[in-house]
């Protein structure tokens, strides 16, 4: 199996810690981006920003977890 281009370039984490890396990076970026947007105004405008940075970071944390699941059944052979 090729190794992805982000492993084969030594600044990003790989493998398990990685997968744990990106699954708490979207975390804060799911509670922090809405939390940001919303302090600083109560317009239509920033609400709506702020739903759709909440469905992206939400879309990204499920594709993270399940990456991070994908890592550890692997880590345990299944």
């Amino acid at each position: 199996m090729p190794v992805p281009w982000t492993e084969r370039t030594g600044r990003t984490p790989g493998g398990v810690i990685g997968a744990w890396f990106n699954v708490v990076v979207c975390a804060v970026l799911v509670v922090g981006l809405p939390i940001a947007v919303l302090s600083r105004g109560q317009g239509a405008l920033n609400i709506a920003f702020a739903v759709v940075l909440i469905a992206v970071a939400v879309a990204m944390e499920v594709l993270f977890v399940r990456n991070l699941r994908q890592q550890l059944a692997r880590r345990r052979g299944e």
